[in-house]
């Protein structure tokens, strides 16, 4: 270690102190949250002590704990200080673990001068994770008064060729070969490609993402594990009812069977979900009741959730979805692997045919839509312009980029706005539901009852609110300008 400061060696004496021996352990959520956000955060534990470390551009933010911590953690079961308040936001609701587990040896090595003064101290690090080669860093802090010194010692190292300034951290490099890692290996949508292999593709990118958030799910790790396999299944039966018949028929027959009991089995637990991530939001909505008035209605909400975990649970552990995710599996990578059959056609002949086929069918129930109309018909258009979203997401790779982009930026505001108008009719039904049901148990306060029917009228008049939005939107999605970018988009 001493050989390799050689070069410095004729102004400056050194001496190495005791090695040190660490374990650090990189942290974030399984979407990569805080690697987004350009923040770090690790756990370091030696002999002497435990911390977490939350690294950013601005500085580092450094809280000690009192015993080992417990993977994963949200954000409210971090340790209470600055390194919480600083992950804790970009966290959001996802919870963090380990991503990569590295061993660390240390040595501080004090530089001194002709005067025997010590003028930096050098911090030498060598890292490894996973088998993966040692990366050894070297860190340099001068002492009041002594920063000549150290920039001359700095100077002397990369002169010599056997120090070079690196370009990432520790941590962005253990995080960058991570995410390498996670990189998916499997093919794409490509132009040229048959109509059958497209699909089975995007069905095989769906099927990932399913068995991807399953063990999130059934562990409970956070509440977005089931959400993204939610959006997987409703993605993967959108593509089957729009595109399905690219495929075998009796494949589709038993993967529309198996997906609906699958968006079946999850609905319960995620609508619960919903309710207890928007409770206190909820409470800032009452004018005359307390957040305190909802806490009768949160235990009840907790009550709902157990009982239709342990349904979801068996579902994902059951040998249906088992089998089923192997069949599936295998019978899609069939197709992909066969090259496909030419009678299906090509990817641009499916997407110039399903695009325009979806995109009618949402003009068509736009413009029956009136403020006064039945609910089933927004609810119906919903329906329609979500399929159209991830129709037009699945072709995205062999449609013209710029009004493809522009398209689906304008399909989501009007899927924001007739959310808007569902939900506030769908909320406020809801309660009703659940007052019903807290009133059977004997678990409701009267002011609990009082402020869920606050909140019920609320969500009414916000209804009525968004339906008028939802009017006045609807002819901006329907204009001739829309219309133009959609078949400019077409391959």
């Amino acid at each position: 270690m001493l050989a390799a400061l050689e070069p410095a060696a004729h102004r400056y004496r050194f001496q190495q102190g005791a090695r040190r021996r660490s374990s650090v352990t990189y942290l974030d959520t399984v979407d990569r949250r805080l690697r987004k956000k350009g923040l770090s955060l690790r756990y370091e534990s030696d002999s002497d002590s435990e911390v977490l470390v939350a690294s950013a551009p601005d500085g580092i933010d450094t809280t000690e704990l009192g015993e080992a911590p417990v993977w994963p953690a949200l954000a409210e079961q971090l340790p209470a200080g600055s390194v919480a308040d600083r992950v804790g936001p970009a966290m959001w609701v996802r919870a963090v673990a380990p991503v990569v587990e590295t061993e660390v040896v240390s040595r501080e090595i004090t530089a001194r001068n002709e005067d025997d003064k010590i003028v930096a101290r050098l911090h030498w690090q060598e890292a490894t994770a996973n088998g993966s080669p040692t990366l050894a860093r070297v860190s340099l802090d001068p002492l009041r008064g002594y920063a000549a010194d150290a920039e001359r010692i700095a100077r002397l190292l990369a002169d010599s060729g056997e120090f070079v300034v690196p370009e990432r951290s520790l941590a962005e490099v253990w995080l960058r070969h991570a995410a390498d890692d996670e990189v998916e290996r499997r093919p794409t949508i490509t132009a040229g490609m048959r109509a059958d292999v497209a699909v089975a593709t995007a069905l095989l990118g769906f099927l990932d993402a399913i068995e991807r958030n399953v063990a999130g799910t059934i562990d409970d790790v956070d509440t977005e594990f089931l959400h993204d396999l939610r959006v997987a299944v409703r993605r993967s039966r959108s593509v089957l009812k729009l595109t399905g018949d690219a495929l075998p028929e009796r494949l589709v027959a038993r993967g529309a069977r198996e997906l609906k009991w699958l968006g079946d089995a999850t609905t319960p637990t995620r609508d619960l979900d919903v309710y207890l991530l928007e409770l206190d939001e909820l409470a800032t909505r009452l004018t005359v009741g307390t957040r305190a008035d909802l806490d009768d209605f949160a235990t009840h909400l907790h009550w709902e959730r157990t009982v239709a975990r342990r349904s979801l649970v068996r579902a994902l552990q059951s040998k249906r979805f088992e089998r089923w995710c192997e069949s599936w599996r295998q019978s899609l990578t069939e197709i992909v692997s066969s090259g496909g059959s030419e009678q299906s056609g090509s990817v641009e002949e499916l997407a110039r045919d399903r695009v325009r086929v979806a995109y009618k069918r949402v003009l068509k129930r736009a413009n029956a839509i009136t403020p006064d109309c039945p609910g089933e018909r927004v609810h119906s258009l919903r329906k329609r312009a979500k399929e159209l979203r991830y129709l037009l997401e699945m072709f995205a790779p062999v449609c013209d980029r710029k009004p493809h982009r522009a398209v689906v930026k304008n399909l989501k505001r009007v899927q924001d706005i007739l959310g808007a108008v569902q939900d506030g009719e769908v909320q406020s039904a809801s309660l009703r539901v659940f007052a019903e049901r807290m009133l059977d148990r004997r678990s409701a306060s009267a002011a609990t009852l009082l402020a869920m029917g606050e909140l019920s009228a609320g969500f009414a008049g916000e209804q009525r609110q968004a339906r008028d939005e939802l009017t006045d939107a609807l002819p901006g999605f329907l204009g001739s300008s829309v219309h133009k970018r959609v078949t400019a988009m077409l391959p």
